[in-house]
């Protein structure tokens, strides 16, 4: 019997070492992205075309991520790409126009297609009997390392640059651009591959072929599906969707609406960080114990619940109690779903089938979810409807969050099922 933390090294190690120095990137500057968004001359509309840009970028090459992590390797892959998406992130610490915003969001999207061959790498290093756990761990810990930084970014914003966002987000983007290049090198130095291939190289020259190749594969990867694995794609299309919807706008609704400062949602970020950070190793240990599904089910109808409660939150406490829901949802489901997944996949379809699905379902509050070629088109047409949704009405956008949850939950109870046998 394997100790509780025995799948702490190798690949698994490299991989959360950087998942927590991203973390520490990301969660400085990306809460505030569509505060950002409006003060360089964007409206609501511009918040939600942004991020639709971001999804149709996605979908032009992330099948070639998933076809090469199954063809011809991963770790180069993983390397090339990370590199790329570090220097997307200049165009946010220089941009003066919202459009330059734009533009930085089509690229940095563009090269993500790195993301199924690193969540396969993170499958395939995980013992099937450790996997509740193992996506739990490297989720916390990078969490716990990077959970004072929404805060942080709140403090630059209004304490050391008195409200001037734009000077803030651009100093936290340029941070990010440093952390980012240093994540790229430790992945390609230290990352080792797991799958055995004749020939891991892709040149340039590679890429009409490749681009060919990996579209017609999704049929054949779609058809190859299980019964479970096609019902979680439904309810990720669907949550997806309305996620899309509102994510943009959670922050918007808080500091226009609701009247929280920067500051105040830095502190809120914060405190829902520790609360996730202390649940997400318990919880991938009932996972592993109890089953994905049970866990899945348990947590499932407090979506919908804190989704429609934001709508009648008026102080920060009471925000406070609704973040926290939503945290104990995310907290299961995403380690649930992408221990479901793994144990339906075989190992030599890990890349394809994962640039397909992604890895399970979250109720984000600032991004939006992606990672899955399923999902760019219900994320573009979430956000771009998203933007003339909020400003038609300023509840619209949780209120049919909320009904789509319902279903969801009507969905996961009737299809979703465990295998008898992890692969």
């Amino acid at each position: 019997m394997p100790s509780t933390f025995s799948f702490m090294k190798g690949n698994i190690l490299v991989l959360t070492v950087c998942r927590a120095i991203w973390t520490i990137s990301q969660s400085l500057a990306w809460p505030y992205f569509s505060l950002y968004i409006l003060a360089l001359g964007g409206t609501v509309k511009e918040v939600g075309l942004i991020r639709a840009i971001g999804g149709l970028a996605g979908m032009i090459l992330f099948p070639v991520g998933g076809y090469v992590a199954d063809r011809r390797g991963r770790v180069r892959l993983v390397g090339v790409a990370t590199f790329l998406y570090a220097f997307s992130i200049i165009f946010f610490a220089v941009a003066w126009r919202w459009e330059i915003l734009a533009l930085g969001q089509f690229i940095q999207q563009l090269v993500l297609f790195y993301v199924p061959a690193m969540n396969a790498i993170m499958a395939d290093s995980l013992p099937p009997q450790q996997r509740g756990i193992g996506f739990a761990t490297t989720m916390a810990i990078p969490g716990a390392i990077g959970i004072i930084m929404p805060y942080v970014g709140g403090y630059l914003i209004d304490q050391v640059y008195g409200g001037d966002l734009p000077a803030a987000m651009r100093l936290s983007y340029t941070i990010s651009f440093l952390l980012g290049f240093i994540v790229a090198a430790i992945r390609t130095k230290f990352l080792q591959e797991t799958l055995s291939s004749d020939d891991q190289t892709v040149s340039l020259r590679d890429l009409p072929q490749l681009l060919t190749e990996s579209y017609r594969s999704i049929a054949e990867t779609v058809r190859w599906l299980p019964r479970t694995l096609r019902s979680v794609a439904v309810i990720e299309v669907v949550t997806t969707l309305l996620v899309s919807i509102a994510a943009p706008f959670w922050i918007v609704y808080a500091t226009q609406v609701i009247g929280v400062t920067a500051y105040e949602w830095g502190t809120l970020m914060l405190c829902v960080g520790a609360f996730r950070i202390a649940l997400s190793i318990p919880m991938g240990y009932l996972i592993d114990r109890v089953g994905p599904r049970k866990m899945i089910m348990a947590v499932a109808p407090l979506a919908p619940v804190a989704t429609l409660l934001f709508l009648f939150c008026a102080s920060f406490l009471q925000l406070l109690g609704v973040f926290l829901l939503l945290a104990l949802f995310n907290t299961v489901t995403w380690p649930a779903y992408s221990t479901l997944m793994a144990s339906y996949i075989p190992p030599e379809r890990r890349g394809r089938v994962l640039s397909v699905l992604g890895q399970g379902v979250a109720i984000n509050w600032g991004g939006v979810p992606m990672g899955a070629l399923l999902l760019f088109l219900p994320t573009t047409a979430g956000s771009l409807s998203g933007g003339f949704i909020y400003d038609l009405n300023t509840q619209y956008p949780w209120i049919i969050l909320t009904a789509g949850l319902i279903l969801c939950v009507v969905l996961t109870a009737k299809f979703i099922e465990e295998p008898q046998t992890p692969q």
